[in-house]
Order: C-alpha cells, then sequence, then structure tokens
C-alpha cells in the first residue's frame, strides 16, 4: 500500500529543489510522483488516493450499511408474507445489499476528504506557503523521501 509523504515549504525555490531531485530518477531512488498545492483548502479529488479518506470512510459506509441491512430483511422475513422468504434468507439478502449499497455510497458520496494530517498542514497555504505530496510506493523509501524534503529546506515534513 502506497504511503503519502508531504512537506511544507515557506517559499518557491526551496520546493522547486525539492521537486528537481524527488522527480529525477538516481541510483538511491526512482522517480516520485510530486505534486504541488498552494491553496487550501485541499480539493481531495486532485489528491492521490493515499492522501484521502476514502478508504475508511467507504468501510465506514459498508458497516453501515450492513447493519441497517441485516436489520431490514430479518423484519422483512419475519413480518412480510412473501413465499419461500424465511428470516434467515430475509437477513442474508439484506445484509449482502446493505454492504453492496454501502460499498456504493461511500464511493460516490464524497469521500475524498484529505487527511487530518495535511488539512493541518494545509493551514499556512494562505499565506504563501507551498505543501508538497509525494505518493511513495515502496515503504523503504519514506525515510528518503523525508531526508530530500529536510535537506531542501522544508518547515515542515511528515507521512501518513
Amino acid at each position: 500500500m502506497a504511503k503519502l509523504v508531504f512537506g511544507v515549504f515557506e517559499d518557491k525555490r526551496a520546493a522547486d529543489e525539492a521537486i528537481a531531485e524527488l522527480t529525477r530518477r538516481t541510483t538511491e531512488h526512482p522517480a516520485f510522483g510530486v505534486q504541488s498545492h498552494t491553496q487550501a483548502p485541499l480539493d481531495g479529488d486532485d489528491l492521490p488516493e493515499a492522501a484521502t479518506e476514502t478508504g475508511r470512510n467507504t468501510m465506514i459506509a459498508m458497516v453501515v450499511g450492513s447493519v441497517a441491512g441485516l436489520v431490514i430483511g430479518v423484519v422483512g422475513g419475519a413480518t412480510l408474507d412473501v413465499m419461500g422468504m424465511t428470516p434467515a434468507i430475509g437477513a442474508a439478502a439484506g445484509l449482502l445489499t446493505g454492504a453492496l449499497s454501502g460499498l456504493l455510497g461511500g464511493m460516490m458520496a464524497g469521500t475524498r476528504r484529505p487527511k487530518a494530517a495535511l488539512r493541518e498542514a494545509a493551514e499556512g497555504l494562505s499565506e504563501g506557503a507551498i505543501l508538497l505530496t509525494i505518493e511513495v510506493g515502496d515503504s523503504g523509501h519514506v525515510d528518503l523521501v523525508e531526508e530530500v524534503l529536510d535537506r531542501s529546506g522544508a518547515s515542515f515534513a511528515d507521512s501518513c
């Protein structure tokens, strides 16, 4: 699973230096995809998947949908006069329908909200700061990317 490393820079020159280093393939590291952000609030649709709470929010929606579907299925199976319908069959159908509805609803209902650490880091963007986000596929490169950001003059660097 990809990790997201981010850094806040106070001036454009330092940010450009970090971008040049991270997007260049070297013997120490591959070329990384770097995005720069200059305006707050961050738009989750413009961020890489690792920077958003999509997975967390979709799982919450699936659990809520499953529980609601299970309850509706059990009640429907016990009270509705449908041939062959039992509470067990209603529960199974409700559970499956609720989980799939939660999955679909969670993915479509604006769950691409930036992670809390990114929202905090983006607070200084209104004062001219630049936020760089780097999606790192190999977790072994996280420390290396943070080191490059620090060496380039990031006022703050972290990962989530």
